[in-house]
């Protein structure tokens, strides 16, 4: 009896030693998080594009400063052309990063990459493509993201994915508010 106890243990032990040592195999991989999020607005391709570019109005569609306003934030380099920097303090909810304007091709396409220092590291980037068709237009949000196989694991075992979709979502329906008011008062 005493031997197959002391077989077990000893299998674990090893089990768990392969596991650690494995585990850069396993987990040390990238794996991609991708989301894309459409979202008609009722607005023209310039002031979308507009609204894009300028990362002063940022804050007017974000939709991080609903969950903390006091966010502190500001704009670096020229506003409105590749290079132009949104820097972001949270204080509520003690984040801490920037989205750099990283390319820019006619009014129809905008990237946008981020850095995320705080609470976790991340470089997520963000693409914008502005189409219209038949008089309609569609915003197309892609969002990606690479992570280490554990902190993938664990976006997915907590939900993480679905929460971004989500924000992302938010983040679109607020901008289509946003301009869709604007082009409203205009006229």
């Amino acid at each position: 009896m005493k031997l197959n106890q002391s077989i077990k243990i000893a299998f674990s032990f090893f089990a768990l030693l392969g596991f650690f040592f494995g585990s850069p195999l396993l987990f040390g991989q990238k794996k991609s998080i991708r989301i894309s999020t459409t979202q008609s607005i009722k607005a023209s391709k310039e002031e979308v594009f507009d609204l894009l570019v300028h990362l002063n109005r940022y804050p007017e569609w974000s939709p991080f400063l609903l969950t903390d306003p006091e966010q502190e934030n500001y704009v670096t380099g020229v506003d409105g052309q590749v290079g132009a920097t949104f820097h972001w303090k949270g204080v509520k909810e003690k984040s801490e990063g920037i989205q750099r304007l990283a390319a820019i091709e006619g009014e129809e396409f905008v990237k946008m990459e981020c850095e995320i220092y705080s609470p976790f590291k991340g470089k997520p980037v963000f693409s914008y493509k502005i189409k219209e068709e038949n008089g309609k237009l569609e915003l197309v949000q892609d969002f990606s993201l690479e992570l280490g196989r554990f902190s993938y694991f664990m976006t997915r075992l907590f939900g993480v994915e679905k929460q971004m979709k989500e924000t992302n979502r938010l983040g679109l329906l607020r901008l289509k508010e946003l301009l869709e008011k604007e082009t409203l008062n205009s006229k």
